[in-house]
């Protein structure tokens, strides 16, 4: 059975676990422990959208629709110096120009962000083009809240605005939005040009 590999992997962390049973213990691992790391990767991802897009539509029917927008942006360029650091302290090497962006945007759809893909177009000092897909989390969850009218899109902007300023690179960031779907599915084309 694939969730007990899965469970094997994980025993370093679920090996303090003490179930009442062990039919207990294998009904569970057989009905809703995850049978993948891919398993177990969107069903994290899916958390992570449910905190952003729950916390948003409280925020918006709390102290009102005007502020969720700018929270949600400071909180995605606190996000992009947030993996920005983190990239660093892996020992990342991170240029010192728009490349800087397109590093930290990897090393975070690697560590943070499974559904997203990425296709690099140009990467030189001056100029980075990037295409990114696959499917948005935030953008699923804000629709289905009904709060995506509330939102800026893509929200990946203001992560990339954050990047540039802990890397300290004045940088323009352009974003296209090729492809939005209800139900997440996206293409971006993003492009970072040194001013």
């Amino acid at each position: 059975m694939t969730e007990i590999k899965c469970y094997e992997e994980m025993k370093r962390i679920r090996g303090e676990d003490k179930y009442p049973d062990k039919e207990t213990e294998e009904h569970l691992l057989e009905k809703i422990f995850p049978k993948s790391t891919e398993e177990l990767a969107l069903r994290l991802s899916n958390v992570t959208a449910a905190f952003y897009g729950f916390t948003l539509k409280y925020i918006g029917e709390q102290c009102g629709w005007d502020k969720v927008d700018p929270i949600s942006r400071s909180l995605f360029r606190e996000l992009g110096r947030l993996k920005t650091i983190e990239a660093q302290e892996m020992e990342v090497d991170i240029p010192g120009d728009t490349r800087a962006l397109a590093i930290v945007l990897i090393s975070a759809i690697y560590t943070s962000s499974p559904e997203y893909n990425f296709e690099t177009l140009k990467y030189t000092p001056e100029e980075t083009v990037m295409r990114i897909f696959g499917s948005c989390r935030y953008f699923r969850i804000a629709k289905k809240l009904k709060i995506e009218t509330y939102l800026s899109w893509p929200t990946l902007i203001p992560f990339f605005e954050g990047i540039a300023q802990q890397v300290d690179i004045e940088c323009e960031v352009k974003m296209e939005i090729r492809n939005l779907e209800n139900d997440g599915r996206c293409d971006y084309l993003a492009r970072f040009i040194l001013i």
